[in-house]
C-alpha cells in the first residue's frame, strides 16, 4: 500500500507520462483513479485522527495551563494562538488565554496567519509551483537592497615589486519592496463551524494554489509595478533566425547566450506548446531528435514546462539567480457584509512580496514569436 508521499510522487510520474503522445491514456486514468481513492482514504483517516487530538471548534474548549508567576507570551507559533485564530474565523468565543494570544498578534493590517499554517502554505506553494520552486526565496523584513555587479575589473597579474592599479567597479542595485498580493476567499457558514484542521486545510489549499499561480506568472512576466518584476522584463529577448520557428542553430545560439559558469546550473523553460510543436521536431546534424523524452532534456539540458512562458519563447539560465522575498507573511481580514443574505463570510488574504533578477548575465531568452515574447 502506498503512503501519501509515494502517491504524490507517482502522480507526478503519471503527469510526465502524459507528455508522450503514444501513452496509454486509459491505463493512466485507471491508475490515477486508484491513487485518488487511496489518497482520500489516507486524508480521511488523518483528518479523523487530528480531530480526536485537537477537538472541533464548536462546543469544545481547549484548556491551557498558564504560569502563575509570570505572564506568558503567545507567539504566532503557539498552539494557543493557532486555536484562537481559527476560533476567531468561525466566530466562536475565545477564552482568556486565546484572547490574549489574539490581541498580541493582531494589528491594523489584519490577523497574522499562524506559523504552522504559513509553513504548510510555503511547502505547498513550492511543491505545486513550476517556477517558484527553482528561484531563491528569502523572508527578509523591510526594503531589501541587493548589490548587482555591472562593470567590474579583472584580477590583475603583477610581477614581484609591481603595484596594482586602482580600477573602479560599477555596481547596480536590486531593490525588493512590498508588493501586495491579495486573494478573496468565501467561507460558508457550514465550513466556518467545522474543525480547526478542516479550516486550516481549506485555507492552505485556497491560498497556496492561487499564490503559486500568481508568483509563477510574475517571476516570468511581471512588470514590477504591482508585483514582482519578471525575467522577461529584465533581459533582452532575441529573435530566432527565421522569426517564426526554432532551428537547431537557434538552440545552439541560445546555449551560448550565457557564460559557462551560469550554464553549470542552467535550465530550459518553455511552454508545452513550444516544446511539442517546435523543439520536439528539431534534429541535429546526424538526424537525431534534440529532445529526449525519457530524460526530459534538450541536448543534455533539463527542460521545465511552464505555460506562463509565451508560446515560441524559451528562457535559458540559472533560475536560482532570481530573488523572491516575503517582506511579510500573510494576514487575514474578515467581512460578513458581502454575503450577508447567505450567512457566509468573505476573507481577504494579503501577502507582501517582491522579486527580481539579481544577475542579469545568468539568463537569456529567444523567441520565434516576437509579438508574444513579452519583452
Amino acid at each position: 500500500m502506498k503512503n501519501l508521499k509515494e502517491i504524490m510522487a507517482r502522480k507526478a510520474e503519471l503527469r510526465s507520462l502524459l507528455q508522450d503522445e503514444n501513452c496509454d491514456i486509459d491505463a493512466i486514468e485507471k491508475e490515477l483513479n486508484e491513487l485518488e481513492e487511496r489518497q482520500a482514504q489516507i486524508e480521511k483517516r488523518n483528518s479523523i485522527a487530528q480531530k480526536l487530538g485537537n477537538g472541533v471548534i464548536v462546543g469544545n474548549e481547549i484548556a491551557f495551563t498558564q504560569p502563575k508567576e509570570e505572564e506568558r507570551q503567545y507567539g504566532l507559533d503557539s498552539e494557543e494562538y493557532r486555536s484562537a485564530f481559527y476560533k476567531n474565523l468561525a466566530g466562536v468565543e475565545l477564552n482568556e488565554v486565546e484572547q490574549r494570544a489574539m490581541t498580541t498578534n493582531s494589528n491594523s493590517a489584519g490577523v497574522a496567519v499562524p506559523t504552522t499554517t504559513m509553513n504548510k502554505i510555503f511547502e505547498k506553494i513550492e511543491n505545486d509551483s513550476v517556477v517558484y520552486g527553482l528561484v531563491t526565496v528569502s523572508h527578509l523584513r523591510g526594503n531589501v537592497v541587493i548589490p548587482i555587479e555591472k562593470n567590474t575589473g579583472d584580477v590583475q597579474r603583477k610581477a614581484e615589486g609591481e603595484a596594482g592599479t586602482v580600477v573602479d567597479d560599477t555596481l547596480d542595485e536590486l531593490r525588493l519592496g512590498a508588493k501586495k498580493y491579495i486573494k478573496l476567499v468565501q467561507l460558508t457558514c457550514e465550513l466556518e463551524n467545522t474543525s480547526i484542521d478542516a479550516l486550516e486545510s481549506y485555507i492552505v489549499a485556497k491560498l497556496s494554489k492561487k499564490l503559486a499561480q500568481a508568483f509563477d506568472y510574475d517571476i516570468i512576466n511581471g512588470t514590477g509595478t504591482k508585483g514582482a518584476k519578471g525575467i522577461l522584463a529584465d533581459i533582452e529577448v532575441a529573435e530566432t533566425t527565421t522569426s517564426t520557428k526554432w532551428t537547431f542553430d537557434d538552440v545552439c545560439t541560445l546555449f551560448a547566450g550565457i557564460n559557462a559558469t551560469a550554464r553549470k546550473g542552467a535550465t530550459l523553460m518553455m511552454s508545452t506548446d513550444t516544446l511539442y510543436k517546435q523543439i520536439k521536431t528539431i534534429k541535429d546534424d546526424d538526424k537525431r531528435p534534440i529532445f529526449d523524452p525519457s530524460s526530459n532534456k534538450v541536448l543534455g539540458r533539463d527542460v521545465v514546462e511552464c505555460d506562463d512562458v509565451p508560446n515560441g519563447t524559451i528562457i535559458f539560465g540559472d533560475f536560482s539567480e532570481y530573488m523572491f522575498n516575503w517582506n511579510k507573511e500573510a494576514v487575514i481580514d474578515k467581512s460578513g457584509e458581502v454575503e450577508f443574505k447567505k450567512g457566509d463570510s468573505v476573507y481577504r488574504i494579503l501577502a507582501l512580496c517582491d522579486g527580481g533578477l539579481a544577475d542579469l548575465g545568468a539568463m537569456t531568452a529567444m523567441t520565434s514569436s516576437p509579438s508574444g515574447s513579452g519583452s
